[in-house]
């Protein structure tokens, strides 16, 4: 009795390990068929395109946007030039170009330009026209956000104080707000002639109003406890909210708001400012012009305009086309391509919520993203700056957010200094540049577990794939915001094309680490040659005296080959080649560098962390890959290499460079694993800028600097990493700059104050944090310290002064 009963349990154990099993197994298998996939984008139903003098095109149908008639995917990065000095503007876009950027967003904010009414500032920093032409001289297009309204965190969301007050309803087709707004468009007009995309300048889109009749900003003029006065039109101020959200009471005033949408763009029209795209807020209902700009969209995770840490939906795979975020809109969904103008790359803080927008964030959210069918990325902020004031009559929004800073814990911060998050950016902003063409016209398709998973769920593979039905790209993910997730292991993703079944991978399965993602090609045709399926991610492709390169990435935790279609000749390093079912099967090492050759064509395969440290270099049919741990910018014909380690400057090239050269430094040629790939070694001496940085109490710092000499290096950052409740930067009376703890450190550069400060100290003051800080719950658990019986805490690690060298270098390509 005890045998048959022991049997009989051991049989249920058996029977529940087993269904547990194929649980599992079946948990990690996905399927999707794409072979129903058909789509023929509309066209020719937008007043939108146009030509230059050179011949360029640009054209827009319902799902892409047509460069020279070929699909492109703008890469867009916002960067505000009233908020950073005009002597380094020049720099600055040149990181934005290293990074893979395309096309740069700028406001014009009216309150900057026209402090005072009926006196246009246009110079210094303020300079728009300077700035456009330093975008044009770096390769960069433009996208010029013109306002009247801007929003931006900054003072009456960019509307001029002297408006208030007067009997104008503003944002409205009120006659007396018109005049003054078609007023600021002549100006703009006027800076901008001869830049515009039709006269061969950069000038490819511009952006009418921002968020219209679906957020605003409170009026600088108001006082504490009292309602907030909205910078909206009177109509419009019981549905305009704060920030970027859902707006779903609807719009009775919709038709009044389109016909001021399409007043404002005649008068920019009449004013010069032609542009073959005209874009517009299309989320949460704003209203667009119809037919007459494109409706783009935002993702913020992140946000400080919200009461809550509940994790967004911005990390879940969509059809973003078809329903938008931020749904429900305006507007047709299936007239307009679904482009981005601000995803969140960062975010402001309040004194009472301070998100922390890490890094590793950034890129999950644009594959996923890109992978749910945008066409188009727009990063804000992509460079963080610094608000104008006048004295300390602050410019900024007010209402908590900071008085000067507006670092926005972006790729490119407050200073110039690049962050975490830049690098990882880069693995799909080049993607769209050099492949955004063979992207663009797919359509995204999504597996039938799409359905269920919700932002909490930590164990359902979150992946899409974008297909005609027979060619296409596989996204995936495995990040989410405000939870931890975990490796997803022994995945396999089996896709029904029209021309037989594509495996990732072919054998065995795969692990798709915690925060990692990938985005994996199958059956595309690059240069020639029909791959059948890849587990490396394409970084970008160029072409080099007639030669054709494709670079390829590995991702961690995926064995890394390429399955060529056929029977091919395959010749390289760090490879090793077999043949599976009548295919070629290129291997690598998932943590080398590898090259091959196939029919004339070269392939590069690069480590993840090469590929986030490299560079496309170069003119056309002269392009070049450059790797360094130092941040590599285009200079004319040379490279200017960024780094805090100056005396051991790596540097790889490929294809290979006969010399390297450089007047300011020591150039050493070292052994390269690549036979087409050359390696170097630059350094410079260190150099001692004199400063003295002096701890007063425990509260308070002093910087003396009167002998600084920057000549010989690029920068000076002080970082402070701390523990309280804010750290201020005054000189000279004047408040400089400011910082929220969020927990990261805060870091200061010095070369724009090195003149003032050959007269003047600089005092930094740390506030302790109080133990009922309204913010506290915004903060990590591993950060918040133990008050004890302390009613406040004030922590202060011992300040790290870092140099910043740029070595200027001239390639030998001969």
């Amino acid at each position: 009795m005890k045998k048959n009963k022991f049997f009989k349990v051991l049989a249920i154990a058996t029977l529940i390990f087993w269904n547990s099993a194929n649980n599992l197994i079946a948990q990690n298998n996905y399927a999707i068929d794409i072979t129903g996939s058909r789509f023929e984008p509309l066209l020719g139903h937008l007043d939108l395109g146009g030509h230059n003098i050179k011949g360029d095109t640009i054209g827009v149908n319902s799902f892409y946007i047509e460069y020279n008639k070929k699909p492109f995917i703008p890469v867009v990065g916002e960067f505000h030039f009233s908020r950073y000095p005009h002597q380094y503007w020049d720099e600055e876009l040149k990181k934005m170009k290293a990074g893979g950027v395309t096309v740069v967003a700028t406001y014009v904010f009216w309150n900057m330009h026209e402090f005072r009414e009926g006196t246009f500032d246009w110079t210094g920093d303020l300079d728009v026209r300077h700035f456009t032409e330093l975008c044009a001289k770096n390769g960069l297009k433009v996208l010029m956000r013109i306002g009247p309204f801007a929003h931006g965190e900054i003072r009456n969301g960019g509307l001029p104080d002297w408006l208030y007050g007067r009997p104008i309803d503003v944002r409205s087709n009120d006659k007396g707000y018109l005049f003054y707004a078609n007023r600021l468009y002549q100006e703009i007009g006027k800076q901008l002639k001869g830049l515009l995309f039709k006269d061969g300048g950069p000038i490819i889109g511009v952006q009418l109003e921002n968020e219209y009749q679906h957020s605003s900003a409170p009026w600088g003029f108001t006082y504490q406890d009292a309602p907030k006065e909205r910078t909206a039109a009177s109509r419009d101020r019981k549905i305009v909210q704060d920030g970027v959200g859902i707006n779903d009471m609807g719009n009775e005033f919709a038709d009044v708001g389109k016909d001021h949408m399409k007043t404002l763009k005649q008068l920019a029209i009449k004013a010069g400012l032609i542009a073959p795209i005209y874009t517009a807020t299309g989320w949460g209902f704003a209203t667009i012009v119809e037919k007459g700009s494109i409706p783009v969209m935002a993702g913020y995770a992140y946000p400080f305009w919200t009461p809550s840490n509940n994790p967004s939906p911005f990390y879940l795979f969509k059809n973003i086309q078809k329903n938008p975020d931020y749904s429900p809109v305006s507007y047709d969904v299936n007239l307009y391509p679904s482009l981005a103008a601000e995803l969140g790359t960062g975010m402001a803080v309040t004194y009472t919520r301070r998100p922390r927008v890490k890094g590793e964030s950034f890129l999950p959210m644009m594959v996923r993203t890109v992978g749910s069918g945008t066409n188009g990325l727009g990063f804000y902020m992509y460079h963080g700056g610094t608000t104008p004031s006048v004295g300390n009559y602050f410019l900024a929004e007010g209402a908590g957010l900071q008085n000067k800073s507006y670092d926005y814990q972006a790729p490119i911060g407050e200073f110039g200094n690049v962050s975490s998050g830049y690098y990882p950016l880069k693995l799909i902003n080049y993607f769209l540049k050099t492949y955004g063409n063979d992207l663009a016209p797919l359509y995204p398709i999504l597996p039938s577990t799409n359905d269920s998973i919700k932002a909490e769920n930590t164990k359902t593979l979150r992946y899409s794939v974008r297909s005609d039905g027979n060619r296409g790209y596989l996204f995936m993910h495995n990040f989410q915001d405000h939870i931890v997730m975990n490796d997803l292991k022994d995945l396999k993703i089996n896709i029904t094309t029209k021309s037989g079944i594509i495996s990732f991978p072919e054998t065995g399965t795969f692990t798709l680490k915690t925060g990692s993602s990938a985005i994996f090609p199958f059956n595309v045709n690059y240069n020639g040659l029909e791959i059948r399926m890849a587990t490396v991610q394409p970084f970008c492709r160029f072409t080099n005296k007639g030669k054709h390169y494709n670079v390829m990435t590995t991702i961690d935790g995926i064995t890394p080959e390429i399955v060529f279609k056929g029977k091919i000749k395959i010749t390289g390093t760090g490879i090793k080649t077999s043949m599976r079912n009548g295919n070629t099967i290129v291997a690598f090492a998932s943590d080398k560098t590898g090259d091959f050759q196939v029919n004339g064509v070269s392939f590069l395969i690069l480590s993840n962390n090469d590929a986030k440290n490299a560079y496309l270099s170069g003119k056309t049919d002269d392009e070049r890959l450059i790797i360094s741990k130092a941040l590599i910018l285009e200079d004319g014909d040379q490279l200017s290499l960024i780094t805090t380690n100056p005396e051991n400057i790596d540097l790889a090239i490929y294809p290979a460079s006969a010399n390297v050269s450089s007047k300011e430094g020591t150039v050493t040629k070292a052994k390269s694993p690549l036979k087409n790939s050359s390696k170097w070694q630059v350094s410079v001496p260190k150099v001692n800028p004199s400063i003295n940085l002096v701890q007063t109490d425990n509260s308070h710092f002093v910087l003396k600097a009167g002998s600084l000499d920057l000549s010989k290096v690029n920068d000076l950052f002080i970082t402070f990493d701390y523990r309280g409740d804010r750290g201020i930067c005054m000189m000279n009376g004047e408040l400089q700059t400011d910082d929220l703890y969020t927990s990261k450190p805060w870091t200061i550069g010095l070369k724009r104050y090195q003149e003032a400060l050959k007269t003047n100290d600089m005092y930094f003051h740390f506030v302790p944090m109080a133990k009922d800080a309204p913010y506290l719950n915004y903060l990590e658990k591993e950060v918040l310290p133990d008050f004890g019986t302390n009613k406040s805490f004030l922590e202060i690690k011992q300040p790290i002064i870092s140099i910043e060298y740029k070595v200027n270098v001239v390639l030998d390509i001969k």
